[in-house]
């Protein structure tokens, strides 16, 4: 949570100044809160995703149930692993920043434009907030929880998690997740429902991929993409405004 302050700060300045004008309470104390808030929320979330039989972390499940020595990776195979993922979130980046930067100037009070007024440092360190945090949120606690509801409701028979209650799952858990970015935007922008439309596509196309990372590869694939994906928006992206 505190990597994404000094970009919040910046992009979400003019509403945040009005806002803790009407506060009793100093914007760091605010701040703190928030922070604290969030680190609850983390471990609740952590909790119920791994209680609930989740697919979970690749390194926690090897540190608890080690395999054989036959398993464990080799230095080399784990850099091909660690690029590919690499290359699945500078795709999902591009497939992402092309309509926002096409939006830009219909959207002045998109985040990206208020993003690349920002310093380097700010729009660098806010992908380790979508990288850690939103993947723990969405990832391990949404897409896990109703994945796990699924195999409850459609699956009683049947062991194990499959595709078809996975994807199920995964689009609920996308369509939550777009809609989770609107009260954020509302602060900046009009909600129209051309403004929903586009929360929705432009972060469900990326909640569906991490998601599918999730399942097969595990939760620090999804981390590494989700992270390499705000590089190519946040850092690279206001170049081309």
């Amino acid at each position: 949570m505190g990597a994404a302050v000094p970009l919040v700060l910046e992009v979400f300045q003019p509403a945040g100044k009005e806002r803790t004008s009407r506060s009793p309470l100093p914007l760091p104390i605010i701040i703190a809160i928030g922070i604290a808030q969030n680190l609850i929320l983390l471990g609740v979330a952590i909790g119920v995703g791994l209680v609930g039989g989740a697919q979970g972390s690749v390194l926690v499940r090897r540190c608890f149930r080690p395999g054989s020595m036959a398993e464990q990776s080799t230095a080399k195979r784990a850099r091909l692993v660690g690029l590919r993922r690499v290359l699945v979130g500078i795709a999902v980046g591009v497939v992402v920043l092309i309509p926002m930067l096409i939006a830009a100037p219909h959207l002045p009070g998109l985040p990206l434009v208020s993003a690349g007024r920002a310093a380097l440092w700010k729009r660098v360190i806010v992908g380790l907030y979508g990288g850690i945090d939103e993947e723990i949120l969405a990832r391990l606690f949404l897409l896990s929880l109703f994945a796990w509801l699924g195999t409850k409701v459609f699956q009683k028979h049947d062991a194990g998690l499959s595709a078809r209650v996975f994807w199920i799952a995964n689009i609920i858990a996308a369509i939550l997740f777009g809609l989770g970015h609107l009260p954020s935007a509302s602060l900046v922008m009009h909600i129209t429902p051309a403004v929903v439309a586009f929360a929705l596509i432009l972060n469900g196309i990326p909640a569906l991929s991490f998601g599918y990372l999730y399942w097969r590869r595990g939760l620090e694939s999804a981390m590494i993409a989700h992270f390499c994906a705000d590089f190519v928006i946040y850092v690279i992206g206001p170049a081309f405004l």
